[in-house]
This record gives structure tokens, sequence and C-alpha cells, in this order.
């Protein structure tokens, strides 16, 4: 090292060893924080991620808003789409269903005064007596109208093509309800959803029409005691509403836009259950109260308790907007009414009166989309849904089977549970409970999904791993009836599995 160079370095050692004591120290402190922040991010690293995963998802949201690069630790959804159903048969089993003879509704069962004189199942679908008018979903007439029976095929030729007869269900409109050319219903008070709570919210605002003063706490505490159950089924809105607050509600499927205006036209406010799927999200489930219409710009109004109230007026949506959500749920509405006007919701439901009518309005509507498009996934689904409904799981089962075909959402199973039915019912109990692990591995937040798992082991004979399931329903939502039930039936060796077939 040459002589200059050493002096220059002897220079920059005395000059450092000059510092003072506490700019050494300082130094010191500086060094061993920056030790540790390294230390504990190298931690956090390894920690966070499954600690954050662990997480009840309204805990993760939380930290996303706060910090939103944590959307990169969420967990991955195992599959973009449902999986096909193992016991699925061929395709073509399903197309038959398209060459079933047309069916009408016969006049006992349009008989909008009388109403029907089904004996109505409780147990799965929640459906009783509510003022005279049923609540929901077809039940047992003593002398049923003959359903479509499935004949499989004689070898038909691969290039065949499918011509169904024209098809056409008459949804009748009482000619002295004065139909205006819009209206709007004042007097809603709007309230924003916390998470994951659109359901006990968009009730709230319904019942708020009839003076409800309570929040949507009060109806979330009853519909989903778990704020992270991702269902709230129509006939658990219905009994929210029929048990608690003095009015009455009642659901139906296969809803027309004719059916909702004439109910808005006579101050009826209406909930639809739709698809949805805001930006940054996958498609999911919501609820929406209609609250008005227009003719003239062939558009609804809504109070939406995601999106807005549109300053008090509501959120436009055209008509034709809304049916391509609203059929993805098979078209489903719910009214609330006060049990005094239940005349006039009579004359606004028309043949809807009867549950029976709006299911087999369901399936010929859901029969001529998947004509006119076979590869339409929704208007499977519907037909299987509409088809449970009249309880026949047998056709029901070959629509589902063509349904998961053609590629579900991923989060359908949250929603709508008629595969279940339509599966145990004809003895799929396989298909039940591949079904329930599929969706287990998105959520553990649907008790439905335990509820038909512990049903399928109850079918098998394992009655231990049957009320296992049951109670860990119950643990989700002590309120679901159906659960409840069950459970007493196996512990108590009353259980007969339902299955028509093998």
């Amino acid at each position: 090292m040459s002589g200059p160079r050493r002096r220059q370095q002897a220079r920059l050692s005395r000059g450092a060893s000059r510092l003072p004591g506490w700019a050494k120290a300082l130094m010191a402190v500086g060094g061993a924080f920056v030790a540790f922040g390294i230390v504990a991010l190298i931690v956090a690293a390894i920690i966070f991620p499954p600690f954050f995963r662990n997480l009840e998802p309204r805990y993760q949201q939380r930290i996303i808003d706060l910090f939103p690069p944590a959307e990169y630790f969420k967990p991955t959804v195992p599959f973009e789409v449902l999986p096909t159903i193992s016991g699925a048969g061929d395709s073509s089993a399903a197309q038959q269903l398209l060459l079933t003879p047309e069916i009408t509704a016969t006049p006992e069962a349009t008989e909008a005064v009388a109403g029907p004189t089904s004996t109505l199942d409780e147990g799965a679908t929640g459906s009783e007596d509510a003022g005279g008018i049923p609540v929901g979903m077809a039940g047992t007439p003593e002398e049923a109208t003959p359903l479509p029976v499935y004949e499989a095929p004689t070898q038909m030729p691969a290039d065949a093509t499918w011509t169904p007869a024209p098809q056409e269900v008459a949804v009748a409109q009482p000619a002295d309800i004065a139909m205006p050319a819009s209206t709007r219903l004042s007097g809603i008070k709007y309230e924003a959803q916390r998470w994951n709570n659109c359901g006990p919210t968009t009730m709230t605002m319904a019942l708020s029409y009839y003076g409800w003063t309570d929040t949507q706490t009060t109806a979330a505490n009853w519909m989903k005691p778990n704020s992270e159950d991702k269902n709230v089924s129509p006939w658990q809105m219905v009994r929210f509403v029929n048990d608690n607050s003095g009015m009455r509600a009642l659901y139906r499927i296969g809803g027309s836009e004719q059916v909702l205006k004439r109910l808005l036209a006579l101050n009826f406010p209406v909930i639809i259950e739709r698809g949805f799927q805001p930006a940054g999200e996958d498609w999911m489930g919501h609820y929406q109260l209609l609250m008005g219409y227009d003719d003239s710009a062939q558009t609804f109004f809504a109070f939406d308790s995601f999106l807005g109230h549109g300053n008090m007026q509501g959120m436009p949506e055209s008509y034709s907007d809304i049916d391509s959500v609203w059929r993805q749920f098979n078209r489903v509405f719910i009214v609330v009414y006060e049990p005094s006007r239940e005349t006039e919701l009579r004359q606004a439901l028309g043949d809807y009166v009867d549950p029976e009518y709006g299911a087999r309005v369901a399936l010929e509507t859901a029969r001529t989309e998947a004509t006119k498009n076979v590869e339409d996934k929704y208007a499977w689904f519907n037909m299987g849904t509409a088809y449970v409904a009249l309880k026949d799981y047998e056709n029901a089962a070959l629509a589902y089977d063509r349904a998961f075909q053609l590629q579900l959402p991923w989060r359908m199973l949250w929603y709508q549970f008629g595969p279940y039915e339509a599966y145990y019912n004809v003895g799929r109990y396989n298909d039940v409970l591949a079904l329930a692990k599929s969706n287990l591995g998105t959520t553990t937040f649907v008790e439905e999904t335990y509820y038909y798992e512990g049903l399928a082991y109850a079918a098998e004979g394992d009655a231990s791993q049957a009320v296992s399931n049951l109670d860990r329903a119950l643990s989700l939502n002590k309120n679901f009836f159906p659960a409840q039930e069950a459970k007493a039936q196996v512990q108590n060796g009353t259980f007969v599995a339902n299955a028509t077939g093998s």
C-alpha cells in the first residue's frame, strides 16, 4: 500500500474515533433497529400468509382494505367452475327432456281465488300456510297433474336434432288492475349492507315500507346468526317475516316482468334474487329490492344494499338487464305484505297464487331457453330446479347433470341447493357427498352443505357421521329447522331415506 493512501486511512480512522459517544450509541441503536426490521420482515413473510388465510373472510377483507397488497395472500379457489358430477349419464339423456310434451297448468291449479289444496312440505323449503296463500314451493296435490316422464332414448343418430312442439304457458293478467305506465313506491328506508349481509338488509328495507323500524342487525341475528354465513335462502327470508314481524311474506319461482309490475302497481315492494359480479370479483348471488318501474324507459328502479339508492329515486336498470341476471336464480321473487291486503295480493299474483303454477312456468321457460341454446347452463339448471319444485327428481337429476357439464360458476352451490335434493332423492348419495366436498373446498360457511351431507350419510346408515354433520349445520345457524328435524329423526331412529331410485 502506498504511503499517501496509508496516511488517508489513518486520518479517517482518527476522525471516526473522534465521534462523540452519543453518536456512536445512536449508530449502534440504528443498526440494531435495521437488523431487527430485517428479521421481523423475514418472520412476517413466513408467519403472515398462513395467519391471514386462517382468518374469517370478513377480517381478511378489513386487512385488505387497510393494506391492499394482502389480497395476494387470499386463499386460492380450487377450481373456476363446479366439477362435473361423476354419476352423470350421457348428455343425450338430458336432451330428451326437450322432447317432452308441453305442460299446461290445470284449471284447478290456476284458480287464483281459491288457491291450491296442496299439502305443503315445511321441512326442506320452509313452506307453510300464510293467511290462506301458500308461502312457496309446490306441494303434492291429492290428484297431481301428470308430469313428463323420462324415457331412455333408443339409438338416436349422433346428428339428430330436437324440435319440440311450441310451448305456451299463459300468465294471467287480471283485467281489473290498473297498470300505470310508471310508478315508484315511497316511504322505504334505505340501508347499506354490512359485510355479507344483503339478504337481511334487503328484507329490512322491504319491511320498512310497512313501518318496520328495526335494522338489518335484527334480521341478520335470526336469518344468519353467524355473520360469515354465505347464504340466506328465500324460505328463510320469508319465515323470518312470518315468525317475527307481524307482516306476511311468500316467494315464488318462475316470475315474469308482468307479475313484478303488477305487484309494484298495487304498491307491493318486491325482492328478487339475482346474479351479481362487482368489479374484481367472481360471480355471486345477491338480493335486490324493486320499488318502481317506467315503461317508457323500459326500466325497473331498485334499492340495492350494495350499489346504492339512486338519490332515493331507485337505481335504474333495464327490464332486459334485470331479466338476464334474475334468470340465474330461476326468476325467484319474494313479496312482503300486510295480512289485511291479502285480497289485493291475490289480484296482483294472479295464477302465481299457486306455487305449482310458478314452478310450471319456470319449467317451460327453461325448456324453451334450452331449446334455443342447448349450451345455456342456467336454462338447464333452472329446469332441474323446477323439476325439484314439482318433485320430479329423476328428470331434475338429468337436467342438473347437463348443467354441470356446461361449467357452472364455482359459487353456485353457495346459494342454490336443488342438485343436492335431486341426487339425494334418486339415491345418488355419492354425488351428494361429492358436491358437498367440492363446496367445502371453497367455503365452510354454508350450513346447507353440511345438512345435505348429513342426509346422505344417514341414508347410507352412518348415523354418527350424519349427526356430526347436522350439528355442524346447526352450529352455523341454530334456526336452520330442516337440520333440527333431520337430526331428531336420525337420533330417534325414525329417519327414512327419500330415495326413489338407485
